[in-house]
């Protein structure tokens, strides 16, 4: 019989869109959490807790927001007889190289030596049938992976592979090349300049288990959280359940709580509020049509594109889920709060222009591909080149205006999902 409740901290910071997808999720299935910030753990937030659930997201982002105190309060936590539950991202942030934790021996593989870029479901071989997170779970099931990266296990002792990957499900890409039995993966290789085809993620680890101290640390390349996912939200659960000893891992009120993404508990936001709310709303869905309507994207669901070849599409993906996010919570913002106020307003500043020139930067990519495959990074065309480093910066990790912006919307939305779970009678 459960005795206790297990206490569950959500680590949010540098999540953004993973992280949103993952809080929908844990309220959907009742998993009772608090959300914590680098500064709470660094403060001792960690203490009474279970377990550290970390959603995906650039794990070098999150080690500089953690700092070294952080990291250290991590590292105690699971060491004393926490768990660390790692997705994607925040398996990467465990693991042992310049921006991880150190939790297990086990590094990550060189971007040159893996497949960065597919996405989609896809089949796993399960190494360890027995292990609890496969309870009730078919031997066919496929699951989601997003953009995953992968393990580097060399000579790492101790560690359990409970799933490798097997074939990839109808719906994958790999990069913006749907999956198929006609894609001719040598010649596309040659073409794109990187690891395209996807059977060489065939037999390669995607879970793995393993020890920290008197602590369990789960990681996971694949997204058991990713929205509309029955089979992954139950293996998700069982994880979970495995990770707290015994405790419950859920609402005892389980289905009485809201499950409404957009569901208010106030009469509304005051009409200034509003008014700014549903023009970065619109702003953010004519941008979406706009790529749509220039055959640059489509809506793979409706929280993640499927982008062509040389635009970006994540952080288009990103901050669009994240005005979303806040729209859904507006009745939370207090319109006497002039902090609030400002921030919002702020808000409109800077993504307004953004996603003027967000247009404009795509009409350029939509001519150029006319012509032939772009990078998304390097380009002969001084206009492309200017836009690019002003909305993005050129590298990979992304800067410039966007992380401005996404940076303030993280700023507004954080309190608005915390007080809606206080509203439901979370731990905080």
């Amino acid at each position: 019989m459960v005795s206790k409740t297990a206490k569950t901290a959500f680590f949010w910071d540098k999540s953004f869109l993973w992280g949103i997808i993952a809080f929908q999720t844990f309220r959907e299935l009742d998993v009772l959490f608090d959300l914590m910030t680098a500064s709470d753990i660094r403060d001792g937030g960690l203490a009474g807790y279970d377990i550290i659930f970390v959603p995906g997201g650039w794990a070098s982002d999150k080690i500089i927001a953690l700092g070294d105190d952080g990291r250290s309060r991590i590292r105690d936590f699971v060491a004393g007889g926490g768990a660390y539950l790692g997705i994607c991202g925040g398996a990467g942030l465990a693991l042992n190289h310049e921006n991880g934790l150190a939790l297990t021996p086990v590094s990550r593989m060189p971007t040159r030596a893996r497949v960065p870029s597919f996405s989609g479901k896809i089949g796993l071989r399960h190494s360890e049938r027995q292990h609890p997170m496969w309870k009730n779970a078919s031997d066919d099931t496929a699951f989601y992976a997003w953009w995953p990266g992968q393990f580097a296990l060399d000579d790492a002792k101790d560690v359990a592979v409970l799933a490798r990957y097997g074939d990839p499900g109808d719906d994958s890409y790999v990069t913006d090349l749907p999956v198929l039995p006609s894609v001719d993966w040598d010649a596309m290789e040659k073409s794109y300049g990187i690891n395209l085809d996807p059977a060489r993620l065939a037999g390669e680890p995607a879970v793995i288990e393993t020890r920290f101290g008197e602590g369990m640390v789960f990681l996971s390349y694949l997204h058991f959280e990713t929205p509309g996912d029955n089979a992954g939200h139950g293996v998700l659960l069982n994880v979970l359940s495995h990770l707290a000893r015994g405790k419950q891992v859920i609402s005892s009120d389980a289905g009485r709580l809201d499950r409404n993404a957009g569901a208010l508990v106030s009469p509304g936001p005051d009409a200034g509020i509003s008014a700014i709310v549903n023009e970065l709303d619109k702003a953010a869905r004519d941008l979406i049509a706009f790529g749509r309507n220039n055959y640059l994207w489509s809506e793979r669901n409706d929280w993640i594109l499927q982008w062509r070849r040389g635009v970006r599409g994540v952080e288009y993906s990103t901050l669009r889920a994240m005005i979303k996010a806040i729209a859904e919570n507006a009745a939370r913002i207090d319109g006497s709060d002039r902090r609030s106020v400002n921030n919002l307003e702020r808000l409109r500043e800077l993504a307004l222009p953004f996603f003027d020139d967000a247009k404009g930067l795509l009409r350029l990519e939509r001519d150029a591909i006319a012509s032939g495959p772009i990078s998304p990074l390097k380009t002969d065309d001084p206009r492309i080149g200017a836009l690019r480093e002003k909305l993005f910066s050129n590298s990979k990790r992304c800067g410039g205006l966007y992380e401005e912006t996404l940076e303030l919307a993280d700023e507004i939305l954080l309190p608005l999902l915390k007080e809606r779970l206080k509203e439901r009678g979370h731990l905080t």
